[in-house]
């Protein structure tokens, strides 16, 4: 009989562990589904919000549109905001979604494929380079976009580029994108981050419109200090009498625009998208998307129009 109770107890003992290890399998099993579930239901919620926020972007540059298609309000009313391109952020909601936008005029940035390698130079010693690196930088951008392959003084071409291990040389044709900034000889990320936002290669010779131009660009166009440039900014943005929030000029420049809206609010994706339109007034449809670019990295933050930093 002894016997017989060791080989139960055994036999239960077995039983316990097996119901211990289906126990441990049922329970890794059920975490490992709900893991599973939890992260389809992120990503469904983050394709929600991402298609919520791209169809409020195409929407902020309708709304854009519309806005600039119509008369600037008289800038001497102070209860009348004027948006101008100017880079200054506006608020708006769509759909639940709030959003930013912020509207520059296209045609106050810097040919990238016209420019001179003088004026190219004096953009990036304002833009905090030394006198040198600048000039040997510029000399490498327009032999970049330039037909023959004869290289500037201090300039770069393909034997250059082969000299540093670089496969590729010099494209010898026009930008088509301002991202090609960064295939040039003797480009750095910092260089580059400073410098896109002051360049375009959508200008088609159409030359620089100084009104909504930033201060960098204005001192390097007209060779003047960058102080010199910062306050002539400051008295074009003010307003017309000291009781106005008007600016001093009501004209919105053009038709090139590019629009960045971004995602605003708690709870906000930071989604950003920028967008190049050409307005065309009384014609159908009334402006064209020349290019849409989602998913941009975060540009650092801009006040909002009516509201100082700290708001």
């Amino acid at each position: 009989m002894s016997g017989s109770r060791r080989s139960a107890r055994h036999q239960r003992g077995i039983a316990l562990v097996l119901v211990l290890w289906v126990l441990t399998l049922l329970t890794v099993m059920a975490v490992g589904l709900t893991a599973a579930q939890r992260t389809e239901t992120a990503l469904s919620d983050n394709h929600v919000s991402g298609a919520r926020f791209r169809t409020a972007a195409d929407a902020a540059i309708a709304f854009t549109v519309l806005v600039f298609a119509m008369p600037p309000p008289d800038a001497a009313d102070p209860d009348v905001p004027v948006w101008l391109p100017n880079g200054v952020a506006v608020p708006w909601r769509f759909g639940g979604v709030d959003l930013a936008i912020r509207v520059f005029n296209e045609g106050s940035r810097i040919d990238l494929n016209q420019a001179t390698p003088e004026l190219l130079s004096a953009l990036l010693v304002t833009l905090g380079m030394e006198e040198d690196p600048a000039t040997s930088l510029a000399a490498a951008i327009v032999d970049w976009r330039d037909e023959d392959d004869l290289s500037l003084l201090n300039g770069a071409e393909d034997g250059d580029y082969r000299d540093v291990g670089l496969t590729f040389g010099a494209k010898d044709a026009p930008f088509v994108a301002v991202e090609e900034l960064m295939q040039v000889l003797g480009m750095t990320p910092e260089i580059y981050t400073r410098l896109a936002p002051e360049v375009s290669v959508d200008l088609d010779g159409a030359g620089f419109d100084e009104r909504f131009a930033s201060a960098a660009a204005i001192a390097a166009t007209q060779g003047i200090p960058f102080e010199d440039a910062q306050l002539r900014v400051v008295e074009r943005d003010s307003p017309l009498f000291d009781d106005s929030s008007g600016p001093r000029v009501v004209d919105r420049a053009g038709p090139l625009y590019r629009i960045e809206v971004a995602e605003t609010g708690p709870g906000g994706g930071g989604r950003r998208m920028e967008a190049l339109i050409e307005s065309t007034p009384g014609q159908q449809p009334p402006y064209q998307v020349r290019w849409r670019r989602f998913g941009l990295p975060g540009a650092p933050a801009a006040p909002i129009d009516g509201e100082d930093d700290a708001g």
